[in-house]
């Protein structure tokens, strides 16, 4: 680019210096052409009076330099005198345009340039009182050969002049495109450029900013994929040892019962416990299927207008008999807010943290349900309990799947490890919050809470 710059600047010199000279010289050629017409009609004015009042005698004593030729000629266009040449050999002058104007208009002028176009020759021609015409010519360079010429003289101007606008240009080409070499592609908004190349030094900029939040956002899928693929490497082993475990129990007893190693009257107890292991079996079963569709968001259901305080009591209802069994109380308070969601999966949300509530209790606790306003006007539920409460260390952890604070007393009342993924999954899968605050031996409170129903 520098170097574009620099040719330019320096062959646009040389071509304005050459129009320059030929402008010059072609105004001094038309000064000098006017200045001498005017010459010529001075001189044709006397040469014609002393004609007039001496004749051909006037003109032969006359003495005139190299450069001016004078010719008398008859308004039959004869030649009568002839400073240049011998009057008796010239032909008829009577077609030149400058006699003929004359004879007709009083004077007239006309110019004819050489076969080489080097030299001009001007015609001045004047009628007299008598009918002849007295003719001036004045023989000069061309306007070409003048340009020519100065151009000769300019040559030297010209190599002294292209020097220094060899110099200029290079300096001037250089502190030109500094500013544009020293912007700094990743931040081209800091520095100071050319008015000019503001808007290409925005768009790069733009272009930048595009850029780098299509890695930033390639980055983070990258790393969502790898974090995906870990935790169902994760999920899958887990699965794989929660399915073991029932599956291992249901074999072994029933391998017993088929031996006959087992007495008639055991038969019902192991007939239980295979049946007890089903269960839970199926219900691990079911909550993986769950949690595989909040996953896809492949819940095949329709989100409707439902009542928060409605469905909370609908599900203590449902856990009435296990709280009962755990010596537990389950109340539900509040007043009615209303959200828009899938009643089966709110349901599911209500169910998997009021049984928790009752599971991981004391005996003679408390569980209580509310639904509530927030602050802002958003509608949500919240579930207290008395029990066990949750230690500091694992409060992070409860949502994750299959992870039990009391691994012991899961498997003692039957939980698969799943009921809080569920409701984190159940959430976002309605754009809900949900949080947990827990005390280990008083308690814990989950509360969630859904965007404003429009």
């Amino acid at each position: 680019m520098k170097n574009r710059i620099f040719r330019g600047m320096v062959i646009s010199s040389v071509l304005v210096w050459i129009l320059c000279t030929a402008v010059i010289a072609g105004y001094f050629f038309s000064v000098y052409s006017d200045q001498s017409l005017d010459n010529m009609k001075a001189d044709a004015g006397i040469i014609g009076q002393g004609v007039e009042k001496f004749g051909e005698d006037y003109l032969k004593d006359m003495k005139t330099g190299e450069d001016l030729r004078i010719t008398w000629i008859s308004s039959d266009g004869d030649v009568l005198y002839d400073s240049g040449a011998d009057e008796g050999e010239m032909e008829n002058h009577l077609d030149r345009p400058e006699v003929a104007e004359a004879i007709e208009n009083g004077s007239g002028s006309s110019e004819r340039m050489s076969d080489t176009l080097s030299e001009v020759t001007r015609y001045y021609a004047e009628r007299l009182d008598d009918g002849t015409v007295i003719r001036v010519a004045v023989s000069d360079k061309s306007v070409v050969a003048l340009t020519l010429e100065v151009l000769k003289v300019g040559v030297y101007i010209l190599i002294v002049a292209a020097l220094i606008s060899v110099f200029i240009a290079k300096s001037i080409s250089k502190a030109i495109v500094k500013p544009l070499t020293e912007i700094d592609l990743e931040n081209p908004d800091v520095g100071s450029v050319y008015p000019e190349v503001k808007p290409l030094v925005g768009r790069i900029s733009a272009q930048n900013e595009i850029l780098h939040r299509q890695i930033d956002e390639l980055r983070t899928d990258v790393d969502r994929k790898t974090r995906e693929a870990d935790f169902r490497k994760e999920f899958t082993a887990n699965v794989s040892h929660e399915l073991k475990t029932p599956l291992t129990s249901i074999s072994g007893f029933a391998e017993i019962m088929k031996n006959g190693m087992v007495k008639e009257s055991d038969v019902p107890r192991f007939a239980g416990r295979i049946y007890d292991e089903a269960q839970r079996l199926i219900t691990l079963v079911g909550d993986i299927i769950k949690l595989s569709q909040l996953d896809e968001k492949e819940v095949p259901a329709i989100k409707e207008r439902l009542d928060l305080l409605e469905i909370c009591r609908e599900q203590a209802e449902v856990l009435s008999d296990a709280a009962e069994k755990n010596d537990v109380t389950v109340k539900v308070s509040g007043k009615p807010v209303y959200i828009k969601g899938v009643r089966q999966i709110v349901g599911e949300m209500v169910y998997n943290l009021c049984d928790n509530a009752v599971k991981y209790n004391v005996r003679g606790g408390k569980v209580r349900v509310e639904t509530f306003l927030s602050g802002d006007g958003r509608p949500g539920f919240k579930v207290s309990d008395t029990g066990i409460g949750i230690p500091d260390e694992d409060i992070d952890r409860v949502f994750e799947r299959f992870f039990r604070v009391n691994k012991s007393h899961s498997k003692e009342i039957g939980g698969t490890g799943l009921g809080l993924s569920i409701v984190k999954h159940a959430a976002a899968f309605h754009d809900a919050e949900v949080s947990i605050s827990s005390r280990q031996g008083e308690g814990t409170t989950v509360t969630v809470i859904f965007p404003k129903l429009s």
